[in-house]
């Protein structure tokens, strides 16, 4: 399964992300990442599959210039009007209101080495093998040098989810130029239910990735 196997624009018009994985605050666990890494100061950061855009509203908070892309144009909606009440106004550390754009990740419009974070809760774990490659060639693309890739994803294989593994991070992101830290077990909440996942940060390296076939 992947995420282009799914109605998705139909999934948010019919409200079945409130009983599967939507928030009503930004997530803990990103909340929490962001206070260890400090203020954001302006640097430029991407939310991956960012929903109703309540992760990419954490990131504007912490100072950072973001952007939060999704495939689909009703979950983008839902983010603009969300963030157009919740938003911070644009400061002097250099964030600003988060801007929003339809996007697929494998095919993301963004200009090499443009973003210092990305953050991906729940995007990965729907992508089926193939696609996990394309996944990994393109968020090392659009990442500085050690820029950072925080990656949230089910730890259990069970549909409609395949499991975030190190073997996938050996087999997919390390040929592609990442560094990864150890895979953390947490349970990924949501409003309606619990998830056993882990939780990795991975760090672009400065060496060059390997050839594409």
């Amino acid at each position: 399964m992947t995420t282009t196997t799914l109605d998705w624009n139909r999934t948010y018009r019919a409200g079945d992300h409130h009983k599967y994985w939507e928030l009503s605050q930004p997530s803990a666990e990103l909340v929490g990442f962001l206070a260890a890494l400090g203020p954001g100061a302006g640097r430029p950061a991407l939310d991956i599959g960012c929903g109703t855009g309540w992760d990419t509203l954490a990131l504007a908070g912490a100072g950072y210039r973001v952007t939060g892309v999704d495939i689909s144009e009703e979950a983008l909606h839902l983010a603009r009007a969300r963030a157009a009440e919740n938003a911070p106004e644009e400061s002097g550390d250099g964030s600003s209101r988060p801007a929003f754009e339809q996007a697929d990740v494998r095919r993301l419009p963004f200009e090499d080495a443009s973003f210092d974070l990305l953050i991906d809760r729940g995007c990965l774990h729907h992508l089926g093998e193939e696609d996990r490659e394309r996944y990994a060639r393109e968020t090392a693309r659009v990442l500085r040098p050690r820029g950072i890739l925080y990656l949230r994803g089910s730890r259990v294989n069970t549909f409609p989810f395949k499991p975030l593994t190190a073997e996938l991070l050996r087999r997919h992101f390390a040929p592609n130029g990442f560094e990864a830290s150890p895979l953390l077990p947490f349970q990924l909440q949501t409003d309606a239910m619990s998830l056993p996942a882990h939780a990795c940060v991975l760090t672009r390296t400065d060496a060059e990735r390997s050839a594409t076939p």
